[in-house]
């Protein structure tokens, strides 16, 4: 397991490498990124833009909330949350799950795609089942695989092919979508706007009575076109019509539905109900993974920091004796020393007499003569030696005079 955490901007560019296994990514308030994987590689290059995350497993991902996020390739699972930056996400081969983010640039989903309160969506491909719940923005989704839920939408809606079923409620825009099957429609007309559905087998929409919009509608027969609506009739033996619903008026909305099955559109709860079974209520957003904890102290770690402060105690010790010891000889050496000038001194003294002999009128003077023999200088050594034993009270002032005195032959 790897962990590392390093210091960024609150809006850093991040750009995570291949996973080969899932992709957990969270905002927090930080200005930090922290990563964690199970594998024993990880790499992050920190001291460019992008940050550039790279490792050999599972990775979890904490970055600042304003983080542009770019996850070029995830072999597993991607869950994405509480960001609102802006989101790439490359080919996702397992599940993808979105909660609370900005923009979101999807390319393909091998499985299911849960997203939800999310900012403008473009997708390419999702092969299994697709739901979105909150869209602050265009939706536009090239291909869906299996069966399509989206609700709460604010901007326009497009969805070029859904292989199954297609459920759609409350968008506030526009809206283009095609499906293989039954289509469940439900929107509030906003006058300007144009709403393009087409199912390859049913297609049921719902309306308020109060709605005002232009229906153009067709059907494989006019058997197969139902308006349940006070006083509306559909022309007979027609299995392409218009229709206008409540008042007309220039730039109302319209409606362009097309089903190979029935088609009927609605004011009733009942008939609604009924055909929206198949939306996918039943799907959760994990909660964001918890800060992996500091790894603890191993057992012995307070044993292990005994005892390297008992052997450095141990080891000052020899180099105190060892010292002490040194010293010690250099003072018993001095001492020495002293004693022989001591003694040399005394010779000299005694050889310093005058020995006169008269002989006749001669008086000889035979004691020595020439420059008389001085000590030698007292080294630094031999000084900061005294003085260590004098500051050690290991000898007295007094001793310490005299031996410098007999050190210097005095």
């Amino acid at each position: 397991m790897r962990r590392q955490t390093v210091s960024v901007s609150p809006k850093p560019n991040v750009v995570v490498e291949s996973i080969p296994g899932d992709l957990r990514v969270a905002g927090w308030d930080r200005a930090e990124i922290m990563v964690k994987t199970d594998g024993e590689a990880l790499q992050i290059t920190a001291e460019t833009d992008p940050v550039v995350i790279s490792c050999d497993e599972d990775l979890i991902l904490y970055v600042p909330h304003g983080a542009n996020v770019n996850a070029k390739k995830v072999a597993g699972d991607a869950i994405l949350q509480a960001l609102n930056g802006p989101i790439t996400l490359g080919p996702v081969a397992g599940d993808l799950t979105m909660n609370d983010l900005g923009p979101v640039t999807l390319g393909t989903v091998a499985g299911d795609a849960s997203l939800r309160n999310i900012g403008a969506l473009n997708a390419e491909s999702i092969t299994g089942d697709f739901t979105l719940r909150g869209g602050h923005g265009v939706c536009a989704v090239d291909k869906v695989g299996g069966d399509g839920s989206v609700r709460d939408v604010d901007g326009m809606l497009t969805i070029e092919n859904v292989g199954s079923d297609l459920y759609v409620r409350n968008v506030h825009g526009a809206v283009t979508v095609k499906a293989g099957a039954d289509v469940a429609f439900y929107v509030s007309p906003v006058p300007g706007q144009i709403y393009d559905v087409t199912a390859g087998d049913d297609l049921i929409v719902r309306l308020s009575p109060e709605s005002n919009i232009k229906l153009h509608l067709t059907a494989d027969s006019p058997e197969s076109i139902h308006v349940d609506f006070p006083g509306v009739t559909v022309p007979e033996d027609c299995a392409s019509c218009e229709v206008i619903l409540g008042k007309q008026s220039e730039g109302m909305a319209e409606m362009l539905l097309t089903a190979n099955g029935d088609l009927l559109v609605t004011s009733q709860a009942g008939p609604w109900e009924s055909a929206t079974d198949f939306d996918s209520g039943d799907w959760r957003i994990p909660p964001i993974p918890p800060i992996p904890p500091i790894p603890p102290l191993p057992p012995d770690f307070s044993e292990r920091i005994n005892r390297r402060v008992q052997a450095s105690m141990e080891r000052a010790q020899v180099h105190i004796e060892a010292a002490s010891h040194r010293t010690e000889a250099k003072v018993q050496a001095a001492m020495r020393r002293a004693e022989m000038k001591a003694r040399a001194a005394e010779v000299r003294g005694r050889r310093g007499a005058q020995f006169n002999v008269n002989v006749g009128r001669w008086n000889w003077d035979l004691s020595p003569h020439g420059p008389v023999e001085t000590g030698e200088a007292v080294s630094n050594d031999e000084r900061l030696i005294i003085l260590h034993m004098l500051q050690e009270k290991k000898i007295s002032l007094a001793e310490a005079e005299k031996l410098l005195a007999a050190l210097e032959g005095k």
